[in-house]
């Protein structure tokens, strides 16, 4: 059902549950979402959002027209862009939450692959700055392991690590491995709590991975 073209009765709220079926569909996948952006924590007319997306004004009328079904943006009134007053849109909340349980994707990795979008390239542009500022202390090791060729960074001489970037394989029992995660947990609030954004302080990545190695 078509939202009535004004309702001077609803607020955006900060946080909403989606459940609803059509609008989970679209909120599960990066390229239809998309086409939300325009409308989070903002309201923006059709062609500011087509700008905005690099799309042309008929495909962002057809998800103007999409996302309004499903329910995740409501119209706001004309607003005044430039001499003209506009017909705006904006979502429904400023932040939408969906049940992982009802994920339509055909496996939870592509999860990790969609949330990873944002941080991947920071964290591999950052690495890559930082393996060019240690260049003169390491080596590339390669070697057969398995039959297949490894490569693995080595440290020359012993020097002052840029940047710390394990991979492993650890063999714990149950307790063994909750007191990692524990530790692991400890660690990062201890560090959440003395991180502030200032002059003296550098911007740090840090990516906590612990999970246990199962066949399903």
């Amino acid at each position: 059902m078509t939202p009535p073209e004004t309702d001077p009765g609803w607020t955006v709220v900060a946080e909403m549950k989606v459940t609803d079926a059509a609008a989970v569909e679209v909120l599960w996948h990066p390229t239809k979402r998309v086409h939300l952006k325009p409308f989070l924590g903002r309201s923006a007319g059709l062609a500011e959002a087509a700008q905005l997306l690099g799309i042309k004004k008929t495909a962002m009328s057809y998800w103007v027209e999409r996302l309004r079904r499903v329910g995740l943006i409501r119209p706001v009134g004309p607003q005044r862009r430039g001499r003209q007053l506009v017909p705006c849109y904006r979502c429904v909340a400023d932040r939408l939450r969906v049940a992982l349980a009802d994920a339509p994707l055909s496996s939870y990795e592509g999860v990790f692959d969609d949330v990873d979008a944002r941080w991947h390239p920071q964290t591999r542009q950052a690495l890559a700055r930082s393996l060019a500022r240690q260049a003169p202390h390491l080596d590339l090791s390669i070697e057969s392991r398995g039959g297949e060729i490894a490569a693995e960074l080595m440290p020359r001489v012993e020097s002052a690590d840029d940047y710390i970037y394990f991979r492993g394989r650890l063999w714990l029992d149950d307790a063994q491995r909750e007191r990692l995660r524990g530790e692991l947990d400890a660690l990062w609030n201890r560090y959440v709590a003395l991180s502030e954004p200032g002059a003296r302080h550098r911007p740090t990545l840090v990516h906590l991975v612990a999970v246990p190695e199962t066949r399903r």
